[in-house]
């Protein structure tokens, strides 16, 4: 068996870690492509949601009742989810040694 030469076993070395590299980059890759395809179809359904708001909010304008629309299959268009917002944390009372320390800050000479 023929011994490799230190230049012949970095650049062995070196395309196995490329070839990791690609196989990790193309599972990057993958997720990218999914993550656009997956907000590319929210964005759609939002816009037909909104449409069939409008048509389902046309409809009951027309004369037409929710129960009436309902028995032809039709059912009452969500309405747009809230956003929660965080409620804010509570403030934690200082400790005992955290209000001699500001006392102690506050009656020094400065």
């Amino acid at each position: 068996m023929a011994e490799l030469t230190a230049k012949a076993v970095r650049g062995e070395t070196e395309r196995a870690a490329l070839q990791l590299l690609r196989e990790r980059a193309n599972l990057v890759g993958e997720a990218a492509t999914a993550r656009h395809e997956r907000d590319q179809l929210a964005g759609a359904l939002r816009e037909a949601n909104a449409r069939y708001a409008e048509r389902y909010t046309a409809a009951l304008q027309g004369g037409w009742t929710g129960d009436e629309l309902t028995k032809l299959g039709l059912d009452a268009p969500e309405s747009a989810p809230s956003r929660r917002r965080r409620a804010p944390q509570p403030v934690t009372p200082p400790t005992a040694a955290e209000q001699a320390t500001v006392a102690d800050e506050a009656t020094q000479p400065q």
